[in-house]
């Protein structure tokens, strides 16, 4: 059943982030750096205001929404969830349009604010109902809202940047449609209500004691993550601002998409693990979470440093190039980091219920971010901050991994890490002798023949393992 799970899954949990990913190149073409870093700033700014106007109710619908079914308790709770909602987005709207005048775009026009508005209202939804439709196995439902915007918003702002022009309220347009439409799919098929009044206090006052938490160390954590671009746009302006978020962008999403390919169903079988064999149990399915997770993150990371150049000049516009040529490597590095953490080291607090470890050592990588950050700019330019994010992510996940290890038995995987490392030195070895790819083509063979030696690798060193899984089982005949 995980198995089955994790699979039908996996299409919303890759394809929206690939198409991010790509989203992110292809605007290099067209559009300049100024509009870029508007887009860029925008959709960030929805995702800390989504933190804290909204994110508190989803995790609390995610987990108990399971105890509404009965006919009054959901009507109740229906009530109650449209008030949240409706509340939620007309805050997050006044919120976005004044950061938008006073930091990001002073001097906006109506088209900019009405499409912000949009596309932050409609991105709101799409994620609620998402997280709603996860909490009752509405798999269908949750993979049309993680997909449907991204990718065919990402089609419909190329068409009105096309029509119209290089204004960032084409793409925010496109991908405000898209959700919309998003949104009206799949409403026949999710149970919801359609008054607002009475708000039930006692749900509300749960959702927030629950999720006050979350908040706290969400919003952290969008610190850790955002915070370099605003102060870039602070320091140097908006079109530093696009220039950075390129190479940044690419670098963080690069990480999240390899990690997303394993991380859909690991969690789960630690908590699993831990209920079933107690607290060694757990440690060790963390563990060995943390080999599979590593196994993807390090040739992900390595492939990016080798082939960075080919990447860069076949990939991004030339504007753009040198600046992400400088910081695609160490932004690509501070995700890594950020993700072996939330998916290993983080996730012996919630194994033990320590939910304030995490939102100190959110609190270390954000308060790193900007101390450095800002320190590093003046001194060294954009590649700078990229550095910083790195000494922050390093910071965060010591403490972090620290605290697991001294305090709650955690242990590394060393056999599968001196296996995964040999490994990923094998492929980047082989990609050394390689010349820069001129072709789209030779790069993707560059590619394919980096996995390649990679998985040969790793298949000759797990040799024994192998011929165990392959060996066949014996047969007991029955008496």
């Amino acid at each position: 059943m995980l198995l089955k799970h994790t699979l039908l899954y996996l299409p919303a949990q890759f394809v929206g982030p690939l198409f991010q990913l790509l989203a992110m190149i292809v605007w290099t073409h067209v559009v300049d750096e100024h509009t870029l870093g508007v887009i860029t700033l925008i959709t960030a700014t929805h995702e800390l205001l989504q933190i804290g106007f909204l994110a508190w109710w989803s995790q609390y619908a995610l987990r108990f929404f399971g105890r509404y079914q009965e006919a009054s308790d959901a009507t109740r709770f229906y009530r109650t969830e449209n008030a949240v909602l409706l509340t939620s987005i007309m805050l997050q709207s006044a919120a976005v349009i004044g950061i938008l005048l006073l930091v990001i775009a002073p001097g906006a026009r109506t088209g900019l604010l009405v499409a912000t508005v949009a596309y932050v209202i409609t991105r709101s939804l799409n994620l609620y109902i998402g997280e709603r439709a996860r909490a009752q196995q509405q798999i269908a439902v949750y993979t049309i809202q993680q997909i449907f915007g991204p990718s065919v918003g990402f089609i419909a702002g190329l068409a009105l940047i096309w029509l119209f022009g290089q204004s960032a309220e084409w793409p925010l347009a496109g991908y405000a449609m898209a959700q919309l439409v998003a949104v009206l799919i799949v409403l026949p098929a999710i149970r919801c209500g359609y008054r607002l009044w009475p708000v039930d206090r006692e749900i509300v006052v749960h959702a927030l004691r629950y999720g006050l938490p979350l908040i706290v160390g969400g919003a952290l954590g969008w610190v850790g993550l955002n915070a370099s671009r605003f102060i870039v746009n602070e320091m140097s302006g908006v079109a530093a601002a696009g220039l950075f978020a390129v190479g940044y962008g690419l670098g963080q999403r690069a990480a999240a998409v390899a990690a997303m390919l394993v991380t859909a169903a690991a969690f789960p079988l630690a908590v699993k693990s831990m209920e079933q064999g107690g607290h060694q149990a757990g440690m060790r399915q963390l563990a060995t979470n943390s080999a599979l997770l590593v196994a993807i993150l390090a040739p992900s990371l390595a492939g990016i440093v080798m082939l960075r150049t080919e990447i860069v000049h076949l990939l991004i516009a030339v504007p753009f190039q040198a600046v992400t040529l400088a910081i695609l490597p160490l932004s690509t590095l501070a995700g890594a980091i950020r993700n072996l953490r939330a998916h290993f080291g983080d996730q012996v607090f919630l194994l033990q219920n320590r939910t304030r470890w995490m939102m100190a050592v959110a609190a270390i990588d954000a308060a790193t971010t900007v101390v450095l950050s800002a320190l590093f700019l003046p001194r060294w330019g954009l590649p700078g901050v990229a550095g910083a994010t790195v000494l922050a992510a390093l910071a965060a996940a010591g403490v972090s991994f620290s605290i697991g290890f001294t305090r709650f038995g955690l242990r590394l995987p060393v056999g599968h890490l001196i296996r995964i490392a040999l490994a990923t030195i094998a492929m980047s070895a082989l990609l050394r002798i390689f010349p820069t790819a001129s072709t789209i083509p030779m790069m993707a063979g560059h590619i394919a023949a980096g996995a390649a030696a990679y998985f040969a690798t790793l298949a000759v060193l797990y040799t024994p393992t192998l011929l165990r899984m392959l060996r066949p089982r014996p047969q007991h005949s029955g008496a």
